[in-house]
């Protein structure tokens, strides 16, 4: 990470030399306070997740940290419901998002997204017991089936889409969608198809299963304030730099092909 931070500190440096002086309302404040305000959500592994010692960790959580460093501030995040993120991007509440954004025409139509800098899907979870008879959509697109969905999310849009005649049961965020599925309140749930993953590996006594392959295409990005092109720019020249280094695909590998950063998780 050091040499992360390095990197990505000199490569954003002639973005940064003349800043300053043409700084439009969000990167000045950012560069006057020295300090960068992300709004986020506290449970969406291993894309962002709040960690035992109160600490961000995650694919978003890192690519923040090195877009801290490179500017030379500090990190302020605001813990929010996942569907107050984008009308806190678009009040100015923030200086960006994160936490698995899936970017959209209608979120585009009032934030502006840096990225694609990774492709996720949503797929669905369920025990295998309840799984053993899923072959495809046509299995769960039925009545008397329940699927639990975060709600405000691209799932919930997807699932209602793809799934109008299941029993489509909103939940305050992902884990409460699947503490229904665990508590055999809901058949399945539907998510990122990273959430799902963690899901089956953060509790094997409920021998949870998910489709391997998505059944949908969702780039996610890095929500910004529309009223500063500069700021825009600069992320976007980030993410371009991370990725062009090879570092973004370094900190996927961290997080997707590692599991040893789930001991670092609540209980």
């Amino acid at each position: 990470m050091r040499k992360l931070l390095l990197l990505t500190a000199l490569a954003t440096a002639l973005l940064l030399a003349a800043a300053p002086a043409w700084a439009g309302p969000v990167l000045d404040r950012i560069l006057k306070e020295k300090q960068l305000v992300v709004g986020t959500i506290d449970n969406f592994p291993p894309m962002i997740a709040k960690a035992k010692d109160g600490k961000y960790i995650g694919l978003d959580a890192d690519i923040v940290t090195a877009l801290a460093a490179a500017l030379g501030v500090k990190v302020r995040y605001e813990s929010m419901p996942f569907d107050k993120l984008i009308p806190a991007v678009a009040a100015g509440e923030v200086d960006l998002a994160v936490g698995g954004i899936t970017i959209t025409p209608q979120r585009n139509a009032e934030v502006f997204f840096a990225g694609p800098y990774f492709v996720s899907g949503q797929t669905l979870l369920a025990t295998e017991k309840v799984g053993a008879g899923i072959k495809g959509l046509d299995d769960v697109n039925r009545p008397g089936f329940s699927v639990a969905v975060a709600r405000g999310t691209t799932s919930e849009t997807a699932t209602r889409q793809l799934m109008p005649k299941a029993k489509i049961m909103p939940a305050e965020d992902e884990a409460a969608a699947l503490k229904l599925v665990l508590t055999g309140k809901a058949d399945s749930m539907v998510a990122d198809y990273p959430y799902c993953a963690v899901a089956v590996f953060r509790n094997p006594q409920a021998k949870l299963g998910t489709l391997q392959k998505p059944f949908t295409f969702e780039p996610l990005g890095l929500a910004l304030p529309p009223n500063d092109p500069l700021w825009d720019n600069l992320v976007t020249n980030f993410l371009f730099n991370l990725e062009g280094m090879g570092k973004l695909e370094f900190l996927k590998n961290r997080w997707f092909k590692n599991p040893a950063w789930m001991r670092l998780l609540p209980e």
